[in-house]
C-alpha cells in the first residue's frame, strides 16, 4: 500500500501568472512542513494579487527576506514525496503553482499529484458535507498551507473511519 501525503500551495493570486509562495505537506502521522518560497528572479510583483495576500497573510517582502531558494524547495519536495500517493483538494491549482516552481528551479518533479476527492468515492455526498463541517470545526482552513494540510488530513481520517 502506497504512504499517503497530502500537500497544498498559497499563491500570489489566481490569475494564469499567479506564483507559489508557500508549500506545505504532511503524511498521515507526523508533524506537518511547510516552506516559503522566494520569487523566482522572472516572477513579476505586477502578478502580486493584494486580496491573495489579505487572506494569505503573507507579504512579498516576508518572501524575499524568509523564503528558501526554488532548488531548495523543490529537493526538499522530491526527497519527501516521491513513491508516495500526494493528494490535493485543488489539484489544477496546486498542480499549476507546482509547474511553476519546478519549471522555474529546472528539476524535475518526482510525484504525481492526486485529486483527495477521489479517496472518498464511497463517500455520499451528504456524508461529505458533514465531514467536511466536522473538520472545520476541528481543523479549520486558513489559506496557510499547514492548516490546510492538516484540514485534508483530518477529513481522510474522518472518512476512513467511517468505512
Amino acid at each position: 500500500m502506497e504512504e499517503i501525503a497530502f500537500i497544498d500551495l498559497e499563491a500570489s493570486g489566481l490569475s494564469a501568472r499567479s506564483w507559489p509562495i508557500e508549500v506545505g505537506w504532511c503524511f498521515r502521522e507526523g508533524q506537518p512542513s511547510a516552506k516559503l518560497i522566494r520569487p523566482a528572479d522572472d516572477w513579476s510583483l505586477d502578478d502580486w494579487d493584494t486580496g491573495a495576500e489579505a487572506l494569505h497573510g503573507v507579504s512579498y517582502k516576508k518572501l524575499l527576506s524568509k523564503g528558501d531558494k526554488l532548488s531548495d524547495v523543490c529537493d526538499v519536495l522530491n526527497a519527501e514525496l516521491a513513491g508516495k500517493a500526494v493528494y490535493s483538494d485543488a489539484p489544477d491549482w496546486d498542480g499549476f503553482w507546482l509547474y511553476r516552481l519546478f519549471q522555474a528551479a529546472r528539476i524535475r518533479q518526482q510525484f504525481v499529484l492526486r485529486d483527495l476527492y477521489s479517496l472518498f468515492q464511497t463517500v455520499s455526498d451528504d456524508e461529505m458535507r458533514e465531514f467536511i463541517g466536522q473538520v472545520d470545526k476541528d481543523a479549520p482552513r486558513k489559506h496557510r498551507a499547514i492548516p490546510d494540510v492538516l484540514h485534508m488530513r483530518a477529513l481522510h481520517a474522518l472518512a476512513a473511519s467511517d468505512n
